[in-house]
C-alpha cells in the first residue's frame, strides 16, 4: 500500500515537473549582451531582432541590450548603420557580447542632394561626396583650403597666402563672361551667400558636390556654378560625450626669390663692362659706397608665423532629443607681417521628437572674425635694393644727415656725395624714387575687418500620413562687416596726409522654405514625390565715411578728423540701400523598379526681383536615368561584381549674379547749370557709365551628363567616370556701347561660353586586416573651354590689365587668351637687325639684346597687327590623391595634388628693380655679341625694345606637384584611458606644403597666386600674378581628447 502511494507521489511530481519545464520553455530564453564596435567602443541604438519573428530591441546608451528568444535555438539579427549586420544563433546562451565589423564600402550610404537625401546606389546624377573625420586637424584657417585636391572637378585655388582670404573655388571650369563664376554653398540646407567662411571644419559630418545639371537644377538660378553642399554633426542617441580638440602650428615661407645684393649686381655690371656690356652707372657705383646690407624680402615676412587651433563640443541626447553644441577659437598669422585673421565660432544643433508625427530642430551658429592685411605688397618688398636699410645707421646717417633710427628712404640718398673704393669723392642718386620704403608704409598704414554673422534656422516635420511628411524652415543669416583704415602722415611719400576710412555694411537674409515629400513602394514600383516653394529676400545696407588731415595720428577716429572727404579719387563719404527678392517653385520625382531601373525629374521656377518687368521667371528643368545593371541575373552570377550602375542626365541651371538693379537705370548725385550766370544747383542724374536694360533675364545653361559607377571585388575597388558637356547661352554681359549714347556699356544677353570635360574617381582598399588597413582616393579632372558666341557678329573682344597687357575673349577659342606678340629670342647683334630689315612701329627703339618680336604676317613690319593668341590660364587637368594606412594604434595619411599646363603672365616682370636684381631674369643674359648668353634672355638695355609684358617672354608655366597634407596619428589604447575616464585620447603630427614642385619656365614664387582686384575681377582678365606671397609650409601638432 504505501509502496502504490509512494509510485503516486512520484508520478504526481513527475507530471507537475514536466508541466512547470514546458512552460518554463513557453516564456522563452532571456538573452543579455553589449554590442561594441572593433574599438571597443559601446554602440548605442544597434537593432536587435529575432530572425523570422517581429521580436526585437535596441541597445542602449551602453551598449547594452536585453531580449527574450522564444527558443533556444532561435537566431538573433544585429544591423546598425555603417556597420555589417551579422546573425548569431543563441544555442541556450544568456550572455552574447557582439562586436560589428565597421561596413566602409556600405553600397546604402545615403548622400545628401538638394532638399533631401537619397541611398548612393540609386542616385542619377553626378554627385561627390567626401568626408574625413581628421579634417579639422588640418593647419588651415578655411573649410575649402582643406578640400584642395579631393574632389574631381572642383578646382580650389589659393590666389594669396594672406591669412583667412577666401580662395578662388570653381566647379566644372568657368561658365561666364560677366557674372560670378562661384558655386553655390548650402549649409544644413541654408544658401550661405558669402561661402564657407563660418563653417567650423570640425563642426562638419560630410560634403556633397552637386556637379551637373540634374542635380543642380533643383537650386534652379543659382545652380549653374555647381552647388556645395556642408551638412554639420547633428546629436545622437548617446550619454553626453565631450570632445576637445586642439592644435599649435608654426609656418614658414617655402621659396623666396633668388635676389642679387647691391653689391653682386654692381660686380656683375662691371664684370659685363670687360666684356663688351653696359657698366654701372654713376648712381650704381654709388651702391659700393653705403655700407649696408638689408635682407628686404625677410623684413616683409615673418620668422615664423603661428596658427592655434581649440575646439570644444557636447554631443548627445535621447530617444526624443538629441543636441550636438560645439565653439571654436582659431588664430592664424600668415607669413606677411600685419597678416593676421582671428576666428571664434559657435554652434548650436538640437533635434526633437514631440510626438510620433512631430518632430523639430534648430540650428544657431554665430561667428566672429577680424582679419588684419597688409599695407604694402610683397613686390614692393623684394625690388627693395639691399644697400637701403630699414632705418637709418649712424653709416647712413652720416650720408644723408637723417637722423639715426628713423626711417630710410631712396630719396634721403639722392645728390649725395659718396666715397669709391680709391678714394674719389663724387655726387650720385643711387635710386630715384619718391616712395617711402616698404616697411615705413606696412608699419604706418593699418587695415582691419571685423566681421559678425549669425545664421539661424528651425525646421518642423509634420508625418500627415505614413508616408507623407511636411516640412517648414525658416532661418536668417545677418552678417554685419566693418572696415577700419587708417593711414598716418607721410605714409607712402613725403607730404602724403594722413586719412581714415570706416565703412560698414549690414546683410540680412530671410528665408522660407515649405515643402511636402510623400513615399510610396507598389509592387516593384517606389517613388518619392517632392514639392515645395520658397521664398528668400536679402536686404544690404552700406555706409562710408572718410576724414583727413588729422592734427595727430595718436587720436584716430574720424571725429578727430578736420575735413570730411565727401569724394576723392573713389574714397568718399556715403551710404546707400538695396534689395533683392527670390520667390521659387520646385518639384521633383524620383522613382525605380525593382531597385534596377531608376529615374528622376525636376523642375523649378524662380522669380527675381534683379529682372526687369519682361523676364522676371525663369524655368528651370532636368531630367536623368540610371540601370544597375550588376541587378540582372546575367550579372549577378559575376562573384566580383558588387555593383554596376550607368547613368544619363539632362538639365538647364541659371545664373543671376548681377548687380542689384541691373535692369534699371538710377540716378546719382549730381550737379545742374541754371540762370544766365551758371549758377551750380545740386540735383539727381543718371550719370553711370552702363546703360541699364529692362529685359534682362538670365544666364541659361544646358548641360547633358554621362556617367557609370563601379563596385568591384567585394566592394574594395569603386570607381566613378562622368563626362559632361554644357553649353551657357544668353551670357549676362556688359557689353560696350557706342559713346553717342552717353554710356560706355550696357547689360545684355549675348554669347554662349561651352565647357566639356572627364572626371575620374577612384577609391581602392589595398589592404584590409585585423591590424593593417591601407586605401587609397585618387582623382582627376579635364576640362576644355571655348567662347560659342560673342553676339552681333563680334568675333573678339580685348580686355586690358594694369600694365595694357591684353587679354582675348575669341570665338573658336578659350574665354580667355593672352594676347600679343610672339618673340623668337634675342636680337643678337646689330647686323642682325640691319639685315632682317624690319619697320618696327611699335615699342622702343630695337637694340642688340633686346627681344626679337616675330613678323606674323611677313610684311617686314612689326605692328599691332602682328600680335596673336599666345596661351590661356585654364589647366589641361587636375588631379588628387590621398593615401591613408592605418597599423594597429597608428595612422598616417598623406594627399598630392597637381595642376598640369596652366600659364600665368608674371607681371612682376615690369619693374626694372626685377630685371636687376631677381637673377631668375637675370642668368645667361645678353652681354654683348660676344656674350650673348643663351640668345633667349634679354638684357635690361635701359628700357629700349618691345615692352616684356606685351610679349610672351613673362609668360610661364604655373604647373605644379604638391606634398599638400601629411599627418601621422597615433591613438591610446582604450583599456589604459579607462583609468584615466577616457574614452579617447589622439595625439598628431602634421605637415603642409611639405614639398611643392613646379617646373618648366616658371620664375615665381608660389604658381597659385592670381591678381583678382582692380581690372582682374572680371571674369575675363585672369593668369596675371604680381607681388605673390611666398608659399605657405606649416609644421603642427595636436591631440584630441573625448570623455
Amino acid at each position: 500500500m504505501k509502496l502504490k502511494v509512494t509510485e503516486k507521489l512520484i508520478f504526481l511530481l513527475t507530471v507537475f515537473l514536466s508541466f512547470n519545464i514546458l512552460a518554463a520553455l513557453s516564456q522563452g530564453l532571456v538573452v543579455k549582451g553589449i554590442v561594441t564596435d572593433n574599438a571597443n567602443v559601446p554602440l548605442i541604438g544597434v537593432n536587435v531582432s529575432v530572425t523570422g519573428s517581429t521580436i526585437g530591441t535596441i541597445t542602449d546608451i551602453e551598449g547594452a541590450y536585453t531580449i527574450t528568444v522564444p527558443s533556444r535555438q532561435s537566431t538573433l539579427r544585429f544591423s546598425y548603420i555603417g556597420f555589417m549586420s551579422t546573425d548569431i544563433p543563441v544555442e541556450g546562451r544568456a550572455l552574447i557580447n557582439v562586436v560589428l565589423e565597421e561596413n566602409v564600402h556600405d553600397l546604402e550610404e545615403l548622400v545628401v542632394i538638394g532638399y533631401g537625401v537619397q541611398k548612393k546606389s540609386h542616385l542619377t546624377g553626378s554627385i561627390s561626396q567626401f568626408s574625413d573625420e581628421h579634417l579639422g586637424d588640418l593647419p588651415v584657417s578655411r573649410l575649402d583650403q582643406a578640400l584642395q585636391g579631393k574632389i574631381a572637378g572642383l578646382e580650389i585655388r589659393n590666389t594669396t597666402s594672406e591669412a583667412g582670404f577666401a580662395p578662388e573655388i570653381r566647379v566644372r571650369g568657368l561658365g561666364s563672361i560677366s557674372a560670378s563664376n562661384a558655386p553655390l554653398i548650402v549649409v544644413d540646407g541654408y544658401p550661405m551667400l558669402d561661402g564657407l567662411s563660418s563653417v567650423d571644419m570640425n563642426d562638419v559630418q560630410s560634403i556633397e558636390v552637386l556637379k551637373d545639371a540634374a542635380s543642380t537644377a533643383i537650386y534652379g538660378s543659382r545652380g549653374a556654378n555647381g552647388v556645395i553642399i556642408v551638412t554639420t554633426k547633428a546629436g545622437s542617441i548617446t550619454k553626453p560625450k565631450y570632445s576637445v580638440k586642439a592644435y599649435s602650428g608654426v609656418k614658414t615661407s617655402y621659396k623666396l626669390h633668388d635676389l642679387l645684393d647691391a653689391n653682386e649686381y654692381v660686380d656683375r655690371l662691371m664684370d659685363e663692362k670687360t666684356k663688351g656690356g653696359v657698366g654701372p652707372t654713376i648712381s650704381e657705383l654709388s651702391w659700393k659706397s653705403i655700407d649696408n646690407y638689408t635682407d628686404w624680402q625677410k623684413e616683409g615676412l615673418r620668422e615664423n608665423a603661428y596658427i592655434n587651433n581649440v575646439q570644444f563640443s557636447l554631443s548627445g541626447g535621447s530617444k526624443s532629443a538629441r543636441y550636438y553644441i560645439s565653439g571654436n577659437y582659431l588664430s592664424d598669422q600668415g607669413v606677411m607681417i600685419n597678416s593676421d585673421y582671428t576666428k571664434l565660432n559657435m554652434r548650436v544643433k538640437l533635434d526633437a521628437d514631440l510626438s510620433e508625427k512631430v518632430k523639430v530642430g534648430v540650428n544657431l551658429s554665430p561667428t566672429y572674425s577680424k582679419r588684419e592685411s597688409p599695407s604694402a605688397n610683397f613686390t614692393d618688398f623684394y625690388r627693395t635694393y639691399s644697400w637701403l636699410p630699414v632705418r637709418h645707421t649712424a653709416a647712413t646717417s652720416a650720408i644723408t644727415g637723417e637722423p639715426i633710427g628713423s626711417y630710410a628712404h631712396g630719396r634721403h640718398f639722392n645728390n649725395k656725395e659718396y666715397i669709391d673704393a680709391d678714394g674719389n669723392v663724387f655726387v650720385a642718386s643711387p635710386w630715384g624714387t619718391g616712395n617711402n620704403n616698404p616697411r615705413s608704409i606696412i608699419d604706418n598704414e593699418s587695415r582691419n575687418r571685423y566681421d559678425y554673422r549669425l545664421n539661424g534656422s528651425m525646421y518642423l516635420d509634420y508625418n500627415i500620413l505614413d508616408n507623407l511628411i511636411f516640412r517648414t524652415s525658416n532661418g536668417f543669416y545677418v552678417r554685419y562687416e566693418d572696415e577700419d583704415i587708417y593711414h598716418n602722415k607721410n605714409t607712402r611719400r613725403e607730404g602724403d596726409p594722413n586719412y581714415a576710412r570706416y565703412t560698414n555694411t549690414l546683410f540680412i537674409d530671410l528665408l522660407s522654405e515649405n515643402t511636402l515629400n510623400y513615399s510610396q513602394s507598389i509592387g516593384g514600383h517606389n517613388f518619392d514625390i517632392l514639392a515645395g516653394y520658397t521664398a528668400n529676400k536679402v536686404r544690404v545696407s552700406n555706409a562710408g565715411i572718410q576724414g583727413t588731415n588729422f592734427p595727430t595720428d595718436y587720436i584716430k577716429t574720424i571725429n578727430a578728423a578736420s575735413e570730411i572727404a565727401i569724394e576723392d579719387d573713389g574714397r568718399r563719404t556715403y551710404t546707400d540701400k538695396e534689395e533683392e527678392m527670390l520667390l521659387s517653385g520646385l518639384s521633383r520625382l524620383t522613382y525605380n523598379y525593382q531597385d534596377k531601373y531608376l529615374f528622376s525629374g525636376s523642375i523649378r521656377t524662380d522669380g527675381s526681383s534683379k529682372f526687369g518687368p519682361e523676364n522676371q521667371w525663369g524655368w528651370f528643368p532636368s531630367v536623368s536615368a540610371g540601370w544597375r545593371a550588376s541587378e540582372e541575373p546575367f550579372l549577378k552570377k559575376i562573384d566580383k561584381l558588387n555593383q554596376l550602375r550607368l547613368r544619363a542626365s539632362w538639365g538647364v541651371t541659371g545664373n543671376n549674379s548681377i548687380p542689384n538693379y541691373a535692369a534699371y537705370d538710377k540716378l546719382q548725385s549730381a550737379n545742374y547749370i541754371l540762370g544766365a550766370e551758371s549758377v551750380l544747383y545740386p540735383g539727381l542724374a543718371n550719370t553711370d557709365i552702363v546703360l541699364a536694360n529692362r529685359a534682362i533675364s538670365w544666364e541659361q545653361t544646358s548641360e547633358t551628363n554621362l556617367g557609370f559607377d563601379l563596385n568591384a571585388f567585394n566592394t574594395r575597388l569603386n570607381l566613378s567616370v562622368d563626362y559632361y558637356y554644357s553649353v551657357t547661352k544668353s551670357l549676362l554681359f556688359r557689353q560696350p556701347t557706342l559713346a553717342i549714347t552717353g554710356y560706355q556699356q550696357f547689360w545684355n544677353n549675348i554669347g554662349k561660353v561651352r565647357n566639356r570635360g572627364i572626371e575620374v574617381e577612384l577609391t581602392s582598399y589595398n589592404i584590409r586586416k585585423k591590424n593593417f588597413e591601407w586605401s587609397t582616393s585618387f582623382n582627376f579632372a579635364t576640362n576644355n573651354n571655348r567662347l560659342l558666341q560673342l553676339g552681333d557678329g563680334e568675333e573678339r573682344l580685348l580686355s586690358y590689365g594694369e600694365r595694357s597687357e591684353i587679354y582675348l575673349a575669341k570665338v573658336g577659342a578659350p574665354s580667355i587668351q593672352y594676347f600679343g606678340y610672339k618673340t623668337d629670342g634675342i636680337w643678337i647683334s646689330q647686323s642682325e637687325i640691319d639685315e632682317s630689315n624690319l619697320q618696327v612701329l611699335v615699342g622702343k627703339t630695337v637694340r642688340p639684346g633686346t627681344l626679337k618680336v616675330v613678323d606674323q604676317d611677313a610684311n617686314n613690319i612689326i605692328d599691332a597687327n602682328d600680335r596673336v593668341a599666345l596661351g590661356d590660364p585654364f589647366p589641361m587637368f587636375t588631379w588628387g590623391m590621398t593615401n591613408n594606412i592605418n597599423y594597429k594604434n597608428f595612422d598616417l595619411t598623406f594627399s598630392f595634388h597637381g595642376v598640369h599646363d596652366v600659364t600665368v603672365l608674371n607681371g612682376d616682370a615690369y619693374y626694372q628693380e626685377t630685371k636687376k636684381i631677381n637673377r631668375a631674369f637675370t642668368e645667361n643674359r645678353y652681354i654683348s655679341e660676344e656674350y650673348p648668353g643663351d640668345g633667349k634672355t634679354p638684357h635690361l638695355s635701359g628700357g629700349d625694345g618691345m615692352q616684356w609684358e606685351l610679349t610672351d617672354y613673362v609668360l610661364e608655366d604655373a604647373s605644379y606637384i604638391a606634398l599638400g597634407n601629411l599627418m601621422l596619428g597615433y591613438q591610446f589604447p582604450r583599456k589604459s584611458l579607462k583609468m584615466l575616464g577616457l574614452n579617447n585620447l589622439r595625439v598628431y603630427l602634421t605637415a603642409q606644403n611639405l614639398l611643392y614642385y613646379w617646373y618648366g619656365n616658371y620664375r615665381g614664387i608660389n604658381p597659385e597666386a592670381r591678381y583678382t582686384s582692380g581690372n582682374y575681377s572680371s571674369p575675363l582678365v585672369d593668369g596675371y600674378q604680381r607681388g605673390s606671397f611666398p608659399i605657405q609650409r606649416t609644421f603642427s601638432a595636436g591631440l584630441e581628447i573625448s570623455f
